[in-house]
């Protein structure tokens, strides 16, 4: 979802004008994520997660009971268990799973850790153990612009520390949000300089300039071996829209702007009010909630060809479905039970309606608001529903910490509602793992296969018969002494061989949210 960008506090040129950050913009990037000492354990000369069903991600049902060896990060076997008890050493490390299910770990592939812009300041441990919480072990990390300053370089070093396990938190990629390019000379050396700086890819927020110059971005970056998925603008629609995007090499759509616009019959714009204001955050989100009904009808001779020639550009789409969720049920979103201890006082400060803010928009909004975004949705999920069904790539990214959603809670949220537009269990778990690597080059990760990386979940109860298995506060279900209680949550989550203990991860997140409370509070009677 497009914010502020958040700018590092040095000059820095735009078409020859030099530009000065304010210090607040920074605020927050002196935060370093949490040390790993004493949070996790392994990696282990062996590790064998025994007696477990695995759901491989592949999209092949679930079988078992299997052992699963690990030797150091990486899967040695995959053995029944009663083969592999043979071989068992009085040095290895054994995690009892009978009666768990172990699948391969989450990747997210649209996540903003820090933005103290758009989401108000808050320390990087609370989404990286929020994400490890719910067993995502990858992510893409979507980055500010400029290419110079704090944002970058802290992020660069974040994914360094990741990926060394120094620190608590999933692997990671850097993308960068490339902002407003002046032209396409320029835009072809943006890329290449993100590329000597190790950033994966052009991700999220604007890629704005004209149409030649957008084309030039794109070109190459495709080029440079490096991966593009956008967060389209409103103003690009017109000229420039989704599919125009998609010939010029875009490799993927995040959210679903410009896309209606593909599909337009007898009207070359949206339909506006006369009083629309494009800078009216309310009045935005209650148009775009009417904008999907102007498109063509799902099956029909313009849906089926726009869709035909996505499939034949191997385009990928990230709906992030669950992050638009508020918008047609309001109530229901401020209130989820995961608030109550996870939410950080700062996302609620700035999800609290307010004329002001990016995106609290949620005052004077309507039931009938909320039936036209109702509608919205049932028409993207069948888009999104039928180009899966005939081969093309859907991935799993939540865009967590905008409008009332929590970081690893939305990303299962985001699960569900796959489920919802029409995906099994079985593919939504694929989307969130397979899918979502191939789509990001993480060839070592995504399934549970022989001489893969030991990045993968273990849960106790069947995640294909529920997926809120996954939710940290779990789901209210009948246990075996006849009560009513909670259930599920992740147990472990293994990355790269080393051994989490979910609630453990959740309960530091619990005393981190009570700690910024308490300060708050304290602040307030000063």
């Amino acid at each position: 979802m497009r914010i502020a960008v958040a700018v590092a506090a040095v000059c820095w040129s735009v078409a020859g004008v030099a530009i000065a950050a304010s210090p607040s913009d920074t605020e927050g990037y002196e935060q370093p994520a949490a040390r790993r000492d004493g949070e996790g354990q392994g990696p282990f000369q062996r590790l064998i997660i025994d007696g477990a069903l695995l759901i491989d991600g592949t999209g092949v049902p679930a079988r078992g009971p299997v052992s699963i060896v690990i030797e150091g990060n990486r899967i040695a076997a995959i053995e029944s268990s009663s083969s592999a008890s043979k071989t068992r050493q009085a040095s290895d490390k054994v995690i009892d799973a009978r009666g768990k299910y172990v699948l391969p770990g989450f990747i997210d592939t649209h996540v903003r850790i820090l933005d103290p812009v758009g989401q108000g300041v808050i320390p990087p441990d609370y989404a990286l153990k929020l994400m490890l919480a719910h067993g995502i072990t990858a992510a893409a990390s979507m980055n500010f612009g400029p290419l110079e300053g704090v944002p970058v370089s802290w992020a660069l070093e974040l994914q360094k520390r990741a990926a060394s396990n120094s620190v608590v938190s999933p692997r990671l990629q850097v993308w960068f949000d490339a902002g407003r390019l002046q032209s396409p000379q320029q835009a072809r050396q943006l890329m290449r300089k993100a590329q000597g700086l190790g950033i994966r890819g052009i991700g999220e927020g604007t890629l704005a300039g004209s149409p030649e110059t957008v084309r030039a971005a794109l070109d190459e970056v495709r080029k440079l071996g490096m991966l593009s998925h956008l967060h389209m603008q409103l103003g690009q629609c017109p000229s420039f829209n989704a599919l125009d995007a998609a010939r010029a090499g875009l490799n993927a759509l995040t959210h679903w702007y410009c896309l209606p616009e593909t599909m337009f019959e007898g009207q070359g714009l949206q339909r506006y009010p006369t009083d629309y204001n494009s800078a009216d955050v309310r009045s935005r989100f209650r148009q775009s909630g009417r904008l999907w009904k102007q498109a063509a009808k799902p099956y029909s001779e313009r849906w089926n060809k726009v869709l035909d020639e996505f499939l034949s550009l191997g385009f990928t789409f990230e709906p992030t479905f669950s992050v638009y969720e508020a918008n047609r049920d309001v109530m229901g979103s401020r209130r989820a039970e995961w608030h109550v201890d996870y939410l950080h006082p700062s996302l609620e400060r700035v999800y609290t309606p307010s004329p002001d803010g990016l995106f609290a928009h949620f005052y004077d909004w309507s039931s009938t608001d909320e039936a036209e975004w109702k509608e919205n949705f049932r028409l993207w999920m069948a888009f999104v529903n039928e180009y899966k069904n005939r081969g093309g790539r859907v991935i799993a990214g939540a865009d967590s910490g905008y409008m009332w959603t929590v970081f690893g809670f939305s990303f299962i949220r985001n699960l569900e509602m796959l489920e919802e537009a029409g995906f099994t269990p079985l593919e939504a778990i694929s989307t969130a793992t397979s899918n979502s690597a191939e789509y990001l080059g993480w060839n070592d990760i995504g399934s549970v296969q022989v001489g893969k990386l030991a990045d993968l979940i273990v849960v106790d109860r069947n995640p294909l018969e529920n997926l809120k298995v996954f939710y940290g506060t779990g789901f209210d279900s009948l246990l075996p002494d006849g009560t009513v209680g909670k259930a599920g949550g992740v147990v472990y989550t293994v990355k790269d061989g080393i051994v989490y203990d979910a609630k453990r991860l959740l309960a530091d997140v619990k005393e981190l949210v009570r700690l910024a409370r308490a300060a708050k509070i304290n602040a307030t009677n000063k």
